[in-house]
């Protein structure tokens, strides 16, 4: 199987496609060829008239060599996420039919804002059902697809993972520093190691680095997270970030969700509060005592819960699905 993979550059995107392709080749022989190509310049009216005329074909010389490209290598599936590679993808596919007389099949994680029906198979998370009814071209997963690991853990080492501003969840830098501190307060004798994102403000950064005169404990890491993830015996979440919330819940050792307050009910925020209704999170509770003072306590998941490996079964039924070819 040869797939061409085009890369939009966000690492949320991009992690989530890996790990699909990395699961498929467990069961297909698969030779990757990977591109950075984007459109994102493109308004959607400018994407619908591209895919409706051949205008854009005959002057971007970079499209025709990458569909050349795609033929050389005989290319049989594209595969990508993000709305600002969805409308190459059907472009290549467009006119890599019409120039070579030849089919590609058509992969989109996550939902495409146009032309659902023209993708061979949407990969989409499951709080996006309401964007495709009565397509029959969809394998739903629940929240984002990630490694599924099942190591054995470490009891002496914990992770803390910040995500930052969104558009979700308050980030209350006082309150997520205070709740730091309690857990490295409450597990001393773990060696805890936490990472922040592009998106965590520098003041909270700071005050966290103020910390490690008070916790040895505590290391302040910037490399090497999926390493710590596999392996901790604790994980604490920030709600906001969606992608590492269930990367932690696909490998083994306990996930918990710091204490947030919602902007406004959506997609995300309901996702949050079903994996905590569902117990199949933890998370840190928030007792309001008197006016001005609170009590934090943890709750715990279900003991017994199982890891996530949604990838498996996402590639199990995209093989079923475009029929192909087992190892």
């Amino acid at each position: 199987m040869n797939i061409l993979w085009i890369k939009d550059g966000k690492q949320g995107h991009e992690k989530q496609v890996k790990v699909l392709i990395d699961e498929l080749s467990k069961s297909i022989d698969i030779n990757l060829i990977e591109q950075n190509y984007k459109t994102n310049n493109f308004s959607k009216l400018n994407h619908y008239f591209h895919y409706l005329t051949n205008n854009f074909f005959n002057k971007n010389n970079e499209f025709i060599n990458l569909v050349n490209k795609c033929n050389q290598n005989n290319i049989n599936l594209v595969v990508g996420a993000g709305s600002s590679v969805h409308i190459s993808m059907l472009l290549i596919k467009k006119y890599f039919n019409s120039t070579y007389q030849k089919n590609i099949n058509l992969v989109s994680i996550l939902v495409p804002s146009l032309f659902h029906k023209h993708f061979d198979v949407i990969c989409a998370p499951l709080h996006d059902e309401k964007k495709l009814t009565n397509n029959e071209n969809i394998i739903y997963f629940q929240g984002s697809l990630a490694k599924v690991s099942i190591k054995d853990v470490d009891e002496n080492i914990g992770l803390i993972a910040l995500g930052g501003v969104n558009k979700h969840y308050d980030f209350d830098e006082v309150s997520l520093l205070r709740q730091i501190q309690y857990i490295l307060t409450l597990y001393p004798e773990k060696k805890w190691f936490l990472f922040s994102s592009r998106r965590t403000p520098k003041n909270i950064t700071k005050e966290i680095s103020k910390l490690k005169n008070e916790f040895s404990n505590l290391t302040i890491s910037e490399k090497g997270f999926d390493n710590i993830l596999e392996i901790a015996s604790i994980k604490f979440i920030t709600q906001d970030s969606v992608n590492m919330v269930y990367e932690a819940l696909s490998t083994r050792g306990k996930t918990y969700l710091f204490n947030m307050n919602s902007k406004k009910e959506n997609k995300i925020t309901r996702q949050m509060d079903l994996l905590i209704t569902n117990k199949q999170i933890g998370y840190i509770e928030k007792i309001n005592m008197a006016e001005g003072l609170d009590k934090i306590k943890i709750k715990s998941q279900n003991p017994y819960h199982e890891v996530f490996s949604e990838v498996e079964k996402v590639a199990y039924q995209l093989i079923k699905k475009l029929n192909l070819d087992s190892k």
